[in-house]
């Protein structure tokens, strides 16, 4: 079972060229009841951040090699590596060096000798201010997606009450979810015409002939189409297709899929395809949004 996010213990990477005070620092933050790795220096740093992707580091400042000053510079320039919160750890309290510190990215320091207490807190109060932020960044996240779900939406409205119904009009609809889902490509097929539209980036393409993978994908989730679920792949490579079928939608660089039915009542109208070149998360959400897009393009192909 994952753990949550208020569940997961936090992850600290030490990192200190002296083993004493490594173990020193080791047995405080387990003795606080979190993780620990460590490194003895700054280049075994990068390596074990980029490994561990740790929720906080201790940095020693006075390193060989590689001090601290310029493992933080480099560490803020790699991937998640500018929101990470460093402790660093110095004998030097001068104002030039504390200034050093928070020029190369710390978000806080404590000198040497450390005083235990004061080093649990200011962890605790990083970590606590760092979850605080992620949790901000999800919520404005969720919102940016809600905003951009009311702008689909109203668009295809504005489609339906204009009462265009012409083949530019409906990939210009394809195009907006395009967008919106940041797929790589979308495919429409109407089944009464047995014609499908096709969405990639800024060109739209039409055609009589539909992708033998497509019809295949159909055959493997037919009983599921028939009743009207979306379907969701998250993970071509993963799923239990047929390895030809597989091979087909990996030359297409599809690394996930999903599949939509457009059904009216008890008609089935056709299906929407949605190709993604990355693979997706399948949540609630995403399929009560995939269904709501089937039910307006029903009205929109009908």
């Amino acid at each position: 079972m994952n753990e949550t996010q208020s569940e997961r213990i936090p992850l600290i990477l030490i990192v200190d060229d002296d083993r004493t005070m490594r173990s020193l620092l080791n047995l405080a933050m387990e003795e606080e009841g979190y993780k620990v790795a460590e490194a003895e220096n700054g280049e075994q740093c990068l390596s074990e951040y980029t490994h561990f992707q740790p929720d906080l580091i201790l940095l020693d400042a006075v390193m060989p090699d590689i001090d601290g000053f310029t493992c933080c510079q480099k560490i803020r320039s790699l991937p998640g590596g500018d929101r990470l919160p460093i402790l660093m750890i110095t004998v030097l309290d001068d104002h030039e060096s504390v200034e050093q510190a928070f020029n190369a990215g710390a978000t806080d320091y404590i000198t040497k000798p450390i005083h235990w207490s004061v080093l649990s807190e200011r962890v605790r109060r990083l970590l606590d201010g760092d979850r605080s932020s992620a949790e901000l960044t999800a919520v404005e996240e969720q919102l940016r997606q809600h905003q951009a779900w009311e702008k689909l939406t109203s668009n295809i409205l504005e489609q339906l009450v204009s009462g265009d119904r012409s083949r530019d009009s409906i990939q210009q609809v394809l195009f907006s979810i395009q967008e919106w889902l940041q797929a790589a490509r979308i495919v429409l097929y109407q089944s009464d015409s047995q014609t499908y539209l096709k969405s990639v980036a800024t060109k739209y393409k039409s055609s009589k002939n539909f992708s033998e993978a497509d019809f295949n994908l159909i055959a493997e989730y037919g009983e599921q189409y028939q009743q009207g679920k979306t379907i969701v792949i998250e993970d071509v490579s993963q799923a239990d297709l047929p390895f030809a079928l597989i091979q087909q939608l990996k030359q297409s660089d599809t690394q996930a899929l999903s599949i939509v039915p457009i059904k009216k009542v008890d008609q089935t109208l056709g299906w929407l395809e949605i190709q993604f070149s990355g693979v997706i998360p399948q949540d609630r959400l995403l399929l009560n949004r995939l269904s709501d897009l089937g039910n307006l393009l029903a009205i929109v192909i009908s």
